[in-house]
């Protein structure tokens, strides 16, 4: 085994370090959104000059892979540069309750923080005590508080809006708040008070045109991969291919795997036969983190809607439908297949997730029932992807 360790790491490579195509790399600077990384800045100016007391909120709208994320943690990451700033990034696809997405903030501060046994109001007065202990102004990021709020509710804005009033007590105020979501609209569920924390204070990303993109792959090879190793035209294609969904996302994936595929193959440039190749195993919207928080039932059931499409070529199934399938793909699988409320339940899920799209037919007649169809992916490459996901798991059980 050690031999083979040391032969594969003599072999050459394309790559200089794959670190900066990483999901969670945070460059030194932002091409093609550094106007509105100044706009946020702009908007948290008297936090930054005037500190403890003074509070703020923005939110960051824009489509996957527009670079929300990337521009909230560059903001953060500048912040903390400054005396007496912290920033921590929750994950609402994660910590998807606002319990959970306290305690990812406390334990920034207390990591045996006990994850039972506080309310909210607790939480918020134990983090405001911290924070006033150690001289620290804290921001927070909520990345897809869509998604949280489409699971558990609005509440969380509402109490971390209570934050600038005097409900906590005598601490002055040391925390504000930039809420990451996918979709715009998600604003329009909330109620009208609910809304006004918000402020209006939104920053929405279009999606990259080819010229962005080649302009940030640039950056990203030039971080990446050894000198002369990628063809101006292997360039030229990525951005063409990603430009479709304007997704830097995608754009970033299809380089990194077409420079593995390059190791492969033992050649010493990336070429455009390896982005086409690289084409063929992805898909924008079928990610990795896309199943990370899925079980095996969801997956059984998003298995069971992605086969009846393919099989079908209709664009909808019904509920009826794919709990039927999804009852014979249990069985066939020596797995108890769950009870109707909580299939429904998955389906839900799933829904929230932007997986699956639902909407209910039959207006206006008795026993309307629920469509389901997938906005995004190809149902016969997600119905691959996911079998590929079950069998990892069963193995491990």
């Amino acid at each position: 085994m050690n031999d083979i360790i040391k032969d594969e790491l003599s072999r050459p490579t394309v790559f200089k370090k794959e670190k900066p195509l990483y999901f969670d790399y945070v460059p030194e600077n932002l091409p093609e959104r550094e106007e509105e990384l100044r706009y946020l800045v702009r908007l948290f100016r008297d936090v930054i000059e005037e500190r403890v007391g003074s509070s703020q909120s923005a939110l960051i709208t824009g489509k996957v892979g527009t670079g929300k994320t990337v521009m909230a943690k560059k903001f953060g990451e500048m912040l903390e540069k400054r005396r007496g700033f912290n920033y921590v990034h929750v994950n609402c696809r994660k910590h998807n309750t606002g319990s959970l997405a306290l305690i990812k903030v406390l334990r920034n501060y207390d990591k045996r923080f006990p994850e039972r046994g506080y309310s909210v109001e607790e939480m918020l007065r134990a983090l405001f005590n911290m924070l006033e202990i150690r001289d620290k102004y804290l921001v927070i990021a909520m990345d897809e508080i869509d998604f949280l709020i489409k699971k558990s509710g609005p509440d969380i804005l509402y109490n971390l809006s209570r934050m600038s009033d005097d409900s906590l007590g005598d601490y002055e105020n040391r925390i504000s708040v930039i809420y990451i979501a996918r979709d715009p609209n998600f604003r329009e569920e909330l109620d009208q008070s609910t809304q006004s924390t918000l402020r209006g204070n939104i920053i929405n990303l279009n999606e990259y045109n080819q010229k962005e993109l080649t302009t940030i792959l640039n950056q990203r090879i030039k971080l990446a991969f050894n000198p002369n190793t990628v063809t101006t035209e292997t360039i030229e294609l990525i951005s063409d291919i990603a430009s479709e969904w304007g997704n830097a996302r995608f754009a970033i994936e299809l380089l990194w795997k077409a420079g593995k595929k390059a190791d492969s193959e033992g050649d010493e440039t990336v070429v455009p036969e390896h982005v086409r190749w690289a084409k063929a195993e992805i898909h924008p919207y079928m990610r990795k983190e896309l199943f990370n928080d899925m079980n095996k039932n969801h997956l059984m059931v998003l298995l069971s809607i992605a086969q009846l499409l393919q099989n079908s070529n209709k664009a909808y199934v019904t509920t009826g439908e794919v709990e039927e399938n999804y009852k014979i793909i249990c069985e066939g699988h020596n797995i108890k297949p769950r009870r109707y409320t909580q299939f429904w339940h998955y389906i839900q899920e799933l829904n929230n997730m932007g997986v699956i799209d639902t909407s209910l037919s039959g207006k206006g007649k008795r026993g309307r029932t629920t469509q389901i169809s997938l906005p995004d992916i190809p149902a016969n490459m997600l119905k691959q992807e996911i079998e590929k996901h079950i069998n990892t798991i069963l193995k491990h059980e």
